[in-house]
């Protein structure tokens, strides 16, 4: 699994591959302690954590694990254009729930 990560990662220019690579084996993934981990293998599924691990090498353990086919073909078998817009257009819809927040 850890071969479509690092190909994610080349094009992402956040981090340097040496950083990306230390994070991923250093620290946690967001399947390590999981519950659902098992049938995300068995079924195809993924999650945005494991989406924004996939990214960066780190994920936050808020972020909300609720496994789709859909993410996992974002992640693995679509382009990475479509996974950035996908996680770009979430972050626009949070800071949209912040801002209505504040009124």
């Amino acid at each position: 699994m850890l071969g479509p990560m690092l190909k994610k990662q080349q094009k992402t220019k956040d981090l340097g591959m040496d950083e990306y690579i230390r994070r991923v084996f250093e620290g946690e993934a967001p399947c390590d302690r999981c519950k659902q981990a098992q049938d995300c293998k068995e079924y195809e599924w993924a999650c945005r954590a494991f989406s924004y691990y996939v990214l960066h090498g780190t994920f936050h353990n808020h972020t909300v694990r609720q496994p789709t086919h859909h993410m996992f073909n974002k992640i693995f078998k679509e382009d990475d254009k479509a996974l950035k817009n996908y996680l770009k257009s979430i972050k626009m819809k949070e800071e949209m729930a912040e801002l209505c927040k504040l009124k």
